[in-house]
């Protein structure tokens, strides 16, 4: 009976599992990677930081966070536009449940992601700031990583490059500043 009865649950189980899992398909929003839980940050302490539809200026205004509320992050967007180097946040607000874009100056965080004009790039992980350094390995667009330093390199362009962690393999060393979306709270 212990094993018909272990079946059973294992069966309701999968039935289960699998019906969340289709309805996460049908219904992406239901389910929400979770990046970090943060604060918003403002120089202006009585700031309000707008909270946006989509990752654009231009996008409905849905309301508006204060520095030290709580949100989760969720999603990071390059910027476009005049900043192309300010990053779009996406965050839900820990009190109210609200969800939408907010630019990265405003959100304190050393999490971000790895991004290329090729969604199917390899970005060089590098021994050093520099081009003329040997390589670790490679990181992949949408790869989440932890900013540790920024430094201009010292090849003839003076390239920005990012020292990071990548988050899953624990991997570090140096990417070029074009392929991160650098937190502006952190470099």
């Amino acid at each position: 009976m212990n094993k018909q009865r272990t079946t059973m649950i294992n069966s309701w189980l999968r039935l289960c599992l699998g019906l969340t899992l289709s309805l996460s398909w049908v219904l992406p929003g239901l389910t929400q990677t979770v990046i970090e839980q943060t604060v918003l940050v403002a120089n202006d302490r009585n700031s309000r930081i707008n909270l946006r539809s989509q990752p654009s200026v231009n996008s409905a205004l849905l309301g508006y966070g204060l520095p030290d509320d709580q949100v989760t992050l969720l999603e990071f967007r390059k910027g476009s536009g005049n900043e192309p180097r300010v990053p779009w946040i996406r965050v839900k607000f820990v009190k109210s449940g609200d969800i939408g874009w907010i630019r990265g100056y405003f959100v304190k965080t050393d999490i971000t992601i790895l991004t290329a004009n090729d969604p199917n790039a390899r970005i060089n992980l590098r021994q050093g700031p520099s081009i003329s350094t040997g390589s670790l390995g490679y990181g992949l667009v949408g790869d989440r990583i932890r900013v540790l330093e920024c430094e201009t390199g010292p090849d003839q362009d003076r390239t920005p490059w990012i020292k990071v962690q990548f988050l899953q393999s624990q991997a570090i060393g140096w990417i070029r500043g074009d392929f991160v979306i650098v937190p502006l709270t952190y470099c």
